[in-house]
């Protein structure tokens, strides 16, 4: 009977690792695209600035 308890709670311990590392990898998914867009809105700031510019 001991050994059931130790295989339940090595079972709970791997799951509670899967769970942690989706976690984490879906936190750096959700900070690279904050980062993209925010480069991508730098970006249009720039090319507005050029224009306006370039017009005077």
């Amino acid at each position: 009977m001991k050994s059931n308890w130790i295989k339940y709670i090595f079972a709970i311990f791997i799951i509670g690792i899967l769970l942690f590392a989706i976690f984490k990898i879906r936190q750096d998914e959700e900070e690279k695209k904050q980062e993209q867009e925010y480069t991508s809105n730098q970006e249009e700031k720039n090319t507005e600035l050029k224009l306006g510019i370039a017009r005077f």
